[in-house]
């Protein structure tokens, strides 16, 4: 009597919720298959993945790519995939079994229910690309309306009236494992049952089987990116283990529910013709199944990813590089580009951003921990400002910011100075905040001297009859207000100036007070230094430690496009050279070993660079080099003891603007900023600190 009781229910019952109840009683037994194929899978994507632990970096505690893994990705992307589907289609047919030994009221062992599975494998798969590639026809043929018409509403109404006609594949799995058809086979009468059925019937077994699963997966995908990591494998984790039984179980009970219809009059719905497979593999059971120990072994197996997650981004297992990383403008900002870094005397930073079509601006962090911004300094709009921009620390903690003012070579011209912190910025006392008899040249560079005061230096050319020559100078000043600065020519270069890019140019000064300056020549790649005998430079040698070479000077333009220079001087008076030349930025460091950098050593850090690179020291000494590799898409942080480097990547380089700045905290670590771009909500500036590792 139970049995025609069952086969009555079927007939006249819905599909998903006696399906979900089904699925929810005997959740346990229906995810084995699950647990016993996705578990291993998961250990073989974790071991396939460690040849890609290399570009990983540990961001607020979660483990993310920081940097391209290169080919290997795709590799394991495609192998992963491919064993992903191959284990569904297996965990589907398996559960299916069991699914349909629970609905009609017979009990079978898992282990036989994935024995069965596998010795159908072939014809599983086959269903299971099958039905993947109606699904992807679906999608394409709505991405193809949408690209056509760019109508959200006319895309929607094709993916509804074509989806409807791909759904009746997913019975071909029942069909498939119940009743021993081939693949084709199986298809064909999958939708020779649907058209049996009625149009709820079918939105049922469109809601079940597709609609639903598709929106778990979708939101696992969303939580990625949006949830802590702990939170988000732990949902992947319990949809792996429960999405497969609540389909299968939607799927077979349609399948029956046809086969109940089909044959007229009181049947035993576990002896149907279709379904002699059950015999073979089940038995009796009208007992209810028992919930027993199995919920907590479920939910042990749905935790355990996320809590070996825990443990190895916790205690760092895989010894990868820690950040801390923060935004620190509002997508209302969207735009502004760092150009500056630089930590105040009370350990606040401030960021020189770029703003493009207005003046630039200077924000500064409310707390050292950076939780908020305040803009400093917006510039006067209007501003007659036109030539380079500079800047320097100085030693009471302020910032000093220069750049030419007035109106352009030929005429009138001086240097604006500002001195910023983290409340304002104000001129220079007793001073206009203009720099008087300073010549306008072609790039300017500031840097503090040891003892007071200010040094510029500035280049250009001394003749308009003689464009190969390129002049070097430096303008020393008692003190920030330079009132009556003095000028000294050190230097003619043979540079084409109308040639010159401004980043290429820049100034240091050794602990004994001798100004240093690096000029790159962007047409052959060589790097000339200038450096004075003495601080008044009295005297002052030219070096090219870097001699040019006659091949850039065939491309120019792509030369020019990917070159710059930045330079730091070390406490023994021993400058650092970093410099960008060729068509693609192919960025090197240059450790001199003398202090006029007569002999150095040189060592390349990427071959392919955008933006100009960022060179401070530390504590100990070593060169810190920010820049944006270009080849191995990550902005990255090389530490380097003479010309030894070791480089870690802090982001990946997709979405950030073209500059990058960097300054060291209170402890000596570097901090980086740069902007991020995020889609259609715009760009914000992201600051990171390298806790170390």
């Amino acid at each position: 009597m139970e049995s025609v009781r069952r086969v009555a229910r079927l007939r006249r019952g819905g599909v998903l919720w006696p399906a979900s109840r089904a699925a929810g009683v005997d959740v346990g037994r229906l995810a084995l298959p699950s647990l016993v194929v996705f578990a291993p899978l998961a250990w073989f994507a974790a071991l396939a993945a460690l040849p890609m632990v290399g570009s990983l970096a540990l961001v607020n505690g979660e483990l993310v790519f920081a940097e391209d893994p290169g080919p290997w990705q795709t590799g394991w992307t495609a192998v992963v995939g491919v064993a992903a589907v191959a284990a569904y289609a297996v965990v589907s047919g398996a559960t299916t079994l069991l699914a349909a030994a629970r609905q009609t009221g017979r009990h079978a062992e898992p282990a036989a229910a994935l024995g069965m599975a596998v010795r159908r494998r072939r014809g599983l798969l086959a269903v299971t690309v099958i039905a993947l590639l109606g699904a992807a026809a679906v999608a394409g043929a709505g991405a193809g309306v949408q690209a056509a018409a760019g109508w959200s509403l006319l895309t929607w109404l094709t993916v509804a009236g074509l989806a409807p006609a791909v759904t009746p594949v997913v019975l071909a799995v029942p069909v498939l494992i119940l009743e021993r058809h081939k693949p084709f086979q199986a298809i064909g009468r999958a939708y020779a049952l649907a058209v049996e059925g009625t149009w709820p019937d079918l939105i049922a077994l469109l809601t079940g089987a597709v609609l639903v699963p598709g929106l778990a997966v979708w939101g696992a995908i969303w939580a990625l990116g949006a949830v802590p990591a702990p939170l988000a494998i732990t949902l992947a984790a319990a949809l792996a283990a429960t999405v497969v039984p609540f389909q299968a179980s939607v799927v077979t009970r349609a399948y029956l529910q046809r086969l109940a219809r089909r044959h007229a009059g009181p049947q035993d719905s576990a002896v149907f013709p279709e379904t002699a497979v059950l015999q073979e593999i089940s038995f009796r059971a009208d007992v209810a199944p028992r919930a027993g120990s199995w919920p907590y072994r479920l939910l042990a197996a749905v935790l355990l990813p996320a809590v070996l997650y825990t443990m190895t981004a916790t205690a760092n297992l895989l010894d990868r590089p820690r950040l801390h990383q923060r935004p620190v403008t509002a997508l209302t900002d969207s735009g502004a580009e760092p150009l500056v870094a630089h930590l105040t005397g009370d350990g606040r930073l401030l960021l020189l951003l770029d703003k493009a079509a207005t003046p630039p601006a200077l924000v500064a962090c409310t707390d050292t921990a950076c939780t908020d911004t305040v803009t400093v300094y917006a510039g006067p709009e209007g501003s007659d400002r036109w030539g380079s921009l500079t800047t320097a620390p100085m030693p009471d903690g302020r910032l000093l910011v220069a750049a030419w003012a007035g109106s352009g070579i030929g005429g009138p011209t001086q240097v604006e100075v500002l001195l910023c912190d983290a409340r304002s910025c104000t001129a220079p006392e007793r001073s206009t905040g203009r720099l008087p008899s300073v010549p306008h040249e072609l790039a300017l560079a500031a840097a503090a001297r040891p003892g007071g005061g200010l040094v510029l230096a500035h280049a250009g050319e001394p003749d308009a009859a003689r464009p190969g020559e390129q002049t070097v100078a430096f303008s020393f000043c008692a003190d920030p207000a330079c009132t009556t600065p003095v000028t000294r020519q050190a230097a003619v270069l043979k540079l084409p100036s109308y040639l010159h890019k401004e980043e290429g140019f820049a100034l240091g000064v050794a602990p004994d007070g001798r100004p240093v300056a690096a000029q790159l020549d962007a047409t052959t790649g060589a790097v000339h230094v200038v450096s004075c005998q003495d601080a008044a430079c009295a005297r002052a040698t030219v070096r090219t430690p870097v001699p040019g070479s006659a091949a850039m000077e065939r491309d120019v333009l792509r030369s020019l496009a990917g070159s710059a220079l930045t330079l730091a001087m070390r406490e023994d008076g021993r400058p650092v050279i970093a410099y960008q030349a060729g068509g693609d930025g192919a960025l090197t460091l240059l450790d001199c070993r003398t202090p006029d950098c007569a002999d150095g050593g040189t060592v390349r850090l990427a071959e392919a660079t955008s933006g100009p690179p960022v060179l401070v020291l530390d504590q100990a000494g070593r060169a810190l080099l920010a820049y944006r590799d270009v080849e191995r898409d990550r902005l990255a942080l090389a530490s380097c003891a003479g010309v030894r480097c070791a480089t870690v990547a802090v982001t990946r380089l997709t979405g950030t603007g073209g500059h990058v700045a960097m300054t060291l905290d209170g402890e000596g670590r570097p901090v980086l900023a740069w902007q991020a771009h995020q889609g259609r909500e715009g760009s914000r500036v992201m600051v990171a600190t390298l806790l170390g590792r």
